[in-house]
């Protein structure tokens, strides 16, 4: 491995190096190591690339004994500096994201690093460094078969990419008449991507919203167990999809074994309803009972979930279980800068087939499946660089701990926003909204729009005061449209109060995100904007 330090000081750098007489060894003309051979590395045999700057202090939280809800989040404040609390109440942080501090700086000093020479940066520096980045990514999302895990990821700027390489490919390889399957309350570019490379009549969208969304709200459970409602939510979404199967067979041009390599795409966590798919379920039925091929939007999910990637994954071998092909960004939840994601995929066959040409051909698309998606013109790779200082930084905060954290601030978040616009509902007899009763019965009372056990874990959908909320009743007058949605969230904005509006069913709620660095009062503010709302 060719060994490189950028002495820093005030004076234009000098470079220390290691000269090499060996030939090209990665893709294209780049002078770096062949990052197909630095992904098959054991730990034992891997030596991480030096930084060409300083490293930098870094400062973690540290945890409150104290559980109480919101304990921790101005622990975190220092950690996303940047934000301006002073003039805004910030509860939307599953649309964009918001970046780390430490993500930040060390996105920073590699484009310092790149300006102060390029060609060294771009010819010497970057494949390496982005092989490692690779590698950080896959010992966080894998505690087993690291080994398989790195030869399964791939790193991009951001899934939307990836997914044009996921269902184009699919095209591609099977045909024009091929189909992909999507539920509607997936991702809308996805749906776009699907009709555009697929055509119309083969891009098949499952209804789910009208009719099954309401029996997710019906779901109850004894034992207040998320398995249990997931286990529920499971047979609903079944229902969906072999509805939609079973009226394609009865239309007399498709047959069951036609939909052999048909793609399925799932969101791990809905956009815009913000639930959470029983993937694995879904997965298993679908590719045992139809054949299909499975890919996985995952883009809320890293971070927020906690991802095992090698028990998620099918490598393709008989009576093995798994999605097939799972794509996640980095600048949600993950929060690092924007520009990072990837694509996990441990088929072979369907790396070599599917997922043999990137969205962006370049050098690398013959040279492995990391290559392929790596390099894809001269651009800003600082996101993808950060992501080694990102995973350091959330393993030293006890990241289970923080889940779980987040998860109870957003349930007491959700419970000040019920206490304020439904006053008397859920309250278990007393003045204030109960906790126990709202995780229970919000749902079915129509204050959230499933119950929270089926929410994302940090993020999820409360109804707004009855006053702004509508009915979703056919037809009933008061039927919102995504017209009453903007104009009530243009109004949040005016009061600096960034949080986005969802109309489900024609009944506007709020899509409300808490994340480490979120407080009670966000949501405090939000619960009285929202009543003095014209």
């Amino acid at each position: 491995m060719i060994r490189c330090k950028l002495l820093l000081s005030p004076m234009p750098c000098r470079i220390i190096r290691t000269l090499s007489t060996d030939g090209y060894k990665s893709i294209g003309s780049f002078h770096s190591d062949n990052v197909e051979q630095l992904m098959r590395l054991s730990d034992e045999d891997y030596i991480a690339p030096e930084l060409p700057f300083e490293k930098g202090s870094v400062k973690i939280p540290t945890r409150s004994p104290v559980a109480a809800p919101f304990a921790n989040s101005g622990r975190f404040s220092d950690s996303y500096s940047h934000l301006d609390r002073s003039q805004w109440s910030f509860l939307n942080h599953g649309a964009f994201g918001l970046a780390t501090d430490v993500g930040l700086s060390r996105a920073h000093s590699w484009r310092m690093c790149l300006e102060s020479q390029p060609l060294r940066y771009f010819d010497r520096y970057l494949l390496n460094h982005l092989a490692h980045s690779a590698r950080s990514l896959v010992d966080f999302v894998a505690t087993e078969n690291k080994d398989k895990m790195r030869e399964s990821i791939a790193l991009m700027s951001n899934v939307t990419g990836g997914m044009n390489a996921v269902i184009g490919g699919h095209a591609r390889f099977h045909g024009n008449s091929s189909k992909v399957f999507s539920f509607d309350i997936n991702y809308g570019s996805n749906k776009k991507m699907c009709q555009t490379y697929h055509g119309q009549e083969n891009a098949i969208e499952i209804p789910f919203e009208e009719d099954f969304l309401p029996l997710l709200r019906k779901i109850q459970s004894s034992s207040n167990e998320d398995n249990d409602y997931h286990l529920q939510a499971t047979d609903v979404f079944l229902s969906a999809f072999d509805s939609t199967i079973q009226n394609l067979i009865r239309g007399g041009k498709h047959s069951k074994s036609s939909l052999a390599g048909s793609l399925l795409l799932l969101d791990h966590i809905t956009s815009n309803t913000a639930i959470h798919t029983p993937i694995m379920s879904l997965a298993k039925y679908a590719k045992e009972e139809y054949g299909m091929i499975v890919a996985v939007d995952g883009a809320h999910s890293l971070l927020s979930l906690p991802l095992e990637m090698s028990n998620i994954l099918s490598d393709g071998s008989d009576g093995q279980e798994g999605v097939d092909i799972y794509l996640t960004n980095c600048h949600k939840w993950f929060s690092s800068p924007r520009g990072a994601a990837a694509l996990f995929c441990s088929n072979t066959t369907i790396q070599d087939s599917i997922l043999r040409q990137p969205a962006v051909v370049s050098h690398g698309v013959n040279d492995g499946f990391l290559s392929r998606f790596l390099w894809d013109g001269c651009r800003d790779y600082s996101a993808e660089l950060s992501l080694p200082a990102i995973t350091d930084f959330w393993n030293a905060t006890a990241i289970s701990v923080v889940r779980k954290d987040t998860k109870q601030n957003l349930k007491e978040g959700i419970r000040i926003l019920i206490q304020h616009w439904h006053p008397g509902v859920c309250s278990g007899g007393g003045d204030n909204a109960d906790m126990a009763s709202i995780e229970q019965n919000s749902a079915e009372a129509g204050l959230t729009l499933v119950p929270l056990q089926l929410h994302a874990p940090m993020m999820a959908l409360v109804r707004l005061p009855d006053h702004l909320s509508g009915s979703a009743v056919a037809n009933k007058s008061d039927r919102k449209t995504s017209t009453d949605a903007k104009r009530v969230q243009d109004y949040f904005y005016s009061c600096r109060v960034e949080v986005p509006v969802k109309c489900v069913r024609g009944v506007l709620y709020c899509r409300v995100s808490c994340h480490v660095y979120n407080r009670a009062e966000d949501f405090e503010t939000l619960a009285r904007v929202a009543l003095n709302v014209p």
